[in-house]
């Protein structure tokens, strides 16, 4: 609801902002390249509008370049005291700035629907009377109407019906090469990846013993609290089933990490989840005849800047966004109207977080909608069992970033803690990538994002597009991008087996451990092998073996005792791989 400030606000404050109406006094802003116009006309027609300000914060990019020096993951306390006082500096100067645009609105109607912090922007509802306040405001720089955009079209698919040829989960994560990474100890253990959709069914068995941190904004105060923002367990809560879209995002989160502890899993089966709710509810009349849920842009920076404030509390791998806006198919243009999203996904790339976000459902050969077409983004397309580009997937030989499994995916859904169903569409595709994000990330943390993003590039299968032109972009194999990074790999096929030993005074159990050398160390002069004892978390070395020795009796064991193993390769250079596990278990 609007209100109207009170005269008297202005003598309290009017000291505090003589200083910044001196440092603006000597700028003018011109409104022609965002239509002010425009978007004064609508607040007359409606009587009052959603807008988003870019302000001018004196000192913003050294500031922000300060901040955006803390990475994610790094877990030392005075490394994460300085990026907390690194962001304290930064929203000083954003908070002074935004009070001074607030000032200029007194007597005037408007609502604050999102302050920022990180990023120097204010989210009003304002009316006609506050607008033309804002035309001579030397603060601000940008204005854009805050507009809500739709999910793309998911097919849905009957699973009567379903065609056995196209990938379910467990096929798609071998085909993307997940399998792989997993049988070389890459799960995603320990890192975060984070879902920008409708919310999550956090009591869904697919989200077994994960953590899972909730958050919403929503600018028609939807979420569950009945506010424009909230935080903690429930806050993320999904919305009733008769909203077309409202289990969209538990089944990207099942996709890009489900785990139900039963042999079915996605592609990060270990990592854990920040779910944000980020859709409002709309009637029938605003969505085609039927109920549905949309997200505004500004709840959308608000869950960017969630994410970058959260850096130091998770290690984060990589962010995943499935929106339907307009097409694109020129960079710049895009760039252009993106800016506000731009500049708080350049952030994330800074610190270590990638955003991954669906490139649309369209059938489009000349184009991929918005916010995926932000070249600072990974835009991802979808593909079939048959790696060829599925026919609904939206191409853009220059925007488009990579291909993933998006074909009638089974993963979770809402209508019950058991509930799967097989979806179609290049939102399933995205949380394939953001899942691989994260395992490319346990497997090496310091990756920077064009690091990270070459890797999946280059050590992908190509595909040809649909669409005739001839070009391909690669459908990612985590797997192979894994293998290409790490300098020295484990033995393969180590096994166990017990066996007896019968003498005269006793009978005695030993553990026989064989292993073969991996050929992906052909060349990388291997020393020696380490064998440990596993316990938990700790890692005791039993012994070290000459490299031509494949073979290891651990005696006096215990009957039918379980016993975890671990072994790995040291170069001569004292690379030592990662660890292969080995368990014996009673039968």
């Amino acid at each position: 609801m609007l209100f109207n400030k009170k005269l008297k606000q202005i003598f309290i404050v009017l000291f505090l902002f003589i200083p910044i109406i001196l440092l603006y006094s000597s700028k003018r802003t011109s409104y022609k390249d965002f239509n002010y116009n425009e978007l004064l006309q609508t607040a007359i027609n409606k009587g009052h509008i959603n807008i988003i300000i870019k302000m001018d914060v004196p000192d913003i990019d050294r500031l922000t370049a300060e901040s955006t020096r803390y990475k994610t993951g790094n877990t030392d306390f005075f490394y994460i005291q300085s990026a907390i006082n690194a962001d304290i500096e930064l929203e000083k100067a954003i908070s002074l700035t935004t009070d001074s645009v607030l000032y200029k609105l007194n007597n005037k109607s408007y609502e604050i629907n999102h302050t920022f912090s990180t990023l120097p922007y204010l989210a009003l509802n304002v009316s006609k009377n506050a607008m033309k306040s804002l035309e001579n405001a030397p603060e601000v720089v940008n204005i854009i109407e805050d507009k809500p955009i739709p999910l793309p079209y998911i097919i849905k698919i009957n699973a009567q019906n379903e065609n056995l040829k196209e990938p379910k989960l467990s096929d798609s994560t071998k085909i993307i090469g997940a399998k792989d990474a997993w049988d070389m100890g890459f799960t995603g253990k320990g890192w975060y990846i984070v879902t920008i959709d409708t919310g999550i069914r956090r009591s869904h068995e697919f989200f077994t013993g994960k953590n899972i941190v909730e958050q919403c904004y929503s600018l028609k105060k939807d979420c569950p609290n009945g506010n424009s923002s909230m935080s903690g367990k429930g806050a993320a809560a999904h919305y009733e089933s008769f909203y077309a879209g409202y289990d969209h995002g538990t089944h990207v989160a099942g996709i890009a990490c489900g785990n139900n502890k039963k042999g079915f899993y996605g592609v990060a089966k270990d990592a854990s989840v920040i779910a944000i709710q980020v859709f409002s509810r709309f009637s029938a009349a605003d969505c085609d005849g039927a109920p549905c849920v949309m997200s505004y842009d500004s709840d959308q920076l608000k869950a960017l800047e969630f994410v970058y404030k959260k850096r130091n509390n998770y290690k984060i791998a990589a962010v995943n966004m499935s929106l339907g806006g307009d097409k694109y198919s020129n960079q710049d243009s895009c760039n252009e109207d993106y800016n506000l999203e731009k500049m708080a996904i350049e952030n994330l790339n800074q610190v270590g977080i990638a955003t991954i976000i669906a490139s649309g459902n369209d059938y489009f050969c000349d184009g991929i909608c918005a916010p995926a077409c932000i070249s600072s983004a990974v835009a991802v397309g979808s593909t079939s069992k048959n790696d060829k580009e599925s026919n609904f997937s939206n191409w853009d030989s220059a925007l488009l970033d990579l291909f993933a499994t998006g074909q009638s995916i089974l993963s979770s859904t809402d209508n019950n803690n058991k509930s799967y169903a097989y979806w179609s569409g290049t939102s399933m595709a995205t949380p394939h990538v953001t899942g691989s994000w994260a395992l490319l990330k346990q497997c090496a943390p310091d990756l920077s994002f064009n690091e990270a993003l070459n890797s999946l590039v280059n050590e992908g299968k190509p595909v040809k597009t649909k669409c005739g032109t001839g070009h391909s972009k690669p459908r990612i194999d985590i797997g192979k991008s894994i293998i290409k990074l790490i300098k020295v790999a484990p033995p393969i096929n180590f096994s166990i087996e017990q066996k007896i030993n019968y003498s005269l005074l006793q009978t005695e159990y030993l553990n026989l451990l064989t292993w073969e050398a991996n050929p992906l160390n052909q060349g990388k002069n291997i020393a020696k092998y380490k064998i440990y004892y596993i316990n938990g978390s700790e890692k005791t070395l039993i012994t070290e073996f000459d490299p031509s020795i494949f073979v290891y009796w651990d005696r006096k064991v215990d009957k039918n005792t379980e016993y975890t193993y671990g072994i790995t390769s040291v170069n001569d250079e004292g690379d030592e791989s990662f660890t292969a596990f080995v368990t014996y278990k009673q039968e």
